[in-house]
């Protein structure tokens, strides 16, 4: 619940320094939140990110109480709200995902939720009829998958903020092979890295419920649920002992769950 008073949201609204103040110190403790949220994933939060979110999310509060028509204060905080996590978002877009633009990384990040977590069927599924007005050009979806992947070398340093400088990728896929790191080759990067997809997607279709993860497994025939992808629901609701409908619904709610969770998984790379 905020402490803010609608003559304060009014006040600020016309410049007037003390309610500004008011507004920035309100508001510091959801920006601080939503920045550690969005820069941690897995378990681990990138340091330097939360402070370039921060930013972003203070910038936000600025633009969020310019355009906000009313002066009550639940729904000025909902709207802050709306406008910190939409700004990083984008931004984080940005830092993780160099070299294409929000759009077109947002277009293969829902691609990628329909293919399940394989970039590669993602550029494919980006560049085809079945993103309607969200599909991408051939060059566009590949360039977004390149972004996705990243550039590896053995010598890129892996998760910083944790390890230190000095602490590579050559050392991480050393110590999970266990073998020495100067046998490691780029090999040893792709295999290391198809891994690292499919723990993802186990990960998150862990988290879904068991009816949603069911239908997202038969939708492509991850094992031990066999691929109904080709056919009617009501052919998997029977064996499913659900209706159509519930089929469905578990797909809907299933794919949005999953591209949350799958999106937030991917970062943590």
């Amino acid at each position: 619940m905020t402490q803010l008073t609608h003559a304060q949201i009014s006040d600020a609204k016309s410049n007037d320094l003390d309610a500004v103040s008011s507004i920035i110190s309100e508001t510091e403790e959801l920006v601080e939140a939503r920045a550690r949220r969005f820069a941690t994933t897995a378990g681990h939060t990138d340091t330097d990110l939360v402070e370039d979110l921060a930013q972003v999310g203070r910038i936000a509060v600025w633009q969020g109480l310019g355009d906000f028509g009313g002066d009550d204060p639940a729904q000025f905080m909902a709207h802050i709200d709306r406008g910190i996590t939409r700004a990083m978002a984008d931004a984080r877009r940005e830092a993780t995902r160099p070299g294409v633009s929000v759009y077109t990384a947002k277009r293969f990040e829902a691609a990628l939720c329909v293919a399940a977590g394989d970039p590669y069927e993602a550029e494919k599924i980006a560049a085809s009829d079945e993103m309607g007005t969200d599909k991408l050009t051939p060059d566009l979806a590949r360039a977004a998958r390149l972004s996705w992947l990243g550039v590896d070398s053995l010598d890129r340093p892996f998760n910083h903020a944790r390890h230190g400088e000095s602490f590579t990728l050559g050392d991480v896929i050393a110590q999970e092979m266990g073998i020495p790191a100067d046998l490691v080759d780029s090999a040893d990067i792709a295999s290391h890295r198809r891994r690292v997809v499919s723990e993802q997607v186990h990960r998150s279709l862990g988290l879904l419920s068991d009816r949603q993860r069911h239908v997202l497994k038969a939708d492509h025939g991850i094992t031990p649920v066999g691929h109904y992808g080709d056919q009617p629901d009501a052919v998997l609701a029977d064996d499913m002992g659900v209706t159509a409908e519930q089929v469905k619904q578990a797909r809907k709610y299933g794919k949005k769950r999953f591209g949350e969770l799958y999106r937030a998984g991917a970062c943590a790379r």
